[in-house]
């Protein structure tokens, strides 16, 4: 990993999650971690009494999170292998926050709306999710987000009853570098 990612996983990452509302002893749950771009970050702003699952389908990425955290000292982050976002193995009621950074695209929207709704599921009354909408119609697009606007994502979102809870711009990870974005915020 290089040296900006590095930088960006152990400082400005770590400001960036306290900013969007991540605070001490929270559970954070990253779904669609990839090698913990962000779930480095939560656990160090969460703190060793904090947890963050670590969700992906691929073991490679999983496996390198895991050599990442070992390397920070920290014991607070569960990575596990999902198999599809269908079924989330996490307790109703039980998360503080939830990650959806880069990863919406990737599905139909049935299957977003199945997604959103188990996030819902898991998280505590009032609790946090937050949705990095890229490879919309206006950034990137791509699959099955190329004829959808971020407006378009929020209305799914606020479909499956959570309310927008401000919005946060600032140079985030995509895939293995940084750039300028815009995180959405939403509340149970």
């Amino acid at each position: 990993m290089n040296d900006v990612m590095q930088t960006w996983e152990g400082h400005d990452g770590v400001s960036f999650m306290k900013n969007i509302g991540i605070g001490l002893a929270d559970i954070v749950v990253d779904f669609g971690c990839r090698v913990g771009h962000y779930s480095i970050p939560a656990a160090l702003a969460v703190g060793p009494s904090g947890l963050v699952y670590a969700l992906d389908k691929d073991q490679a990425s999983l496996d390198e999170l895991v050599r990442k955290a070992r390397k920070h000292g920290l014991r607070n982050i569960k990575a596990t292998t999902v198999a599809g976002p269908l079924e989330v193995d996490i307790e109703s009621n039980s998360v503080d926050v939830v990650l959806l950074y880069d990863v919406l695209h990737y599905f139909t929207q049935s299957q977003r709306r199945k997604l959103i709704r188990q996030m819902y599921r898991i998280l505590k009354p009032s609790g946090l999710l937050s949705v990095y909408p890229k490879h919309t119609a206006d950034d990137w697009p791509s699959e099955e987000f190329k004829n959808l606007h971020v407006s378009d994502v929020i209305r799914e979102i606020q479909g499956c009853h959570f309310r927008p809870d401000g919005q946060h711009e600032a140079i985030l990870s995509h895939d293995d570098g940084l750039e300028h974005g815009c995180v959405l915020n939403f509340r149970k």
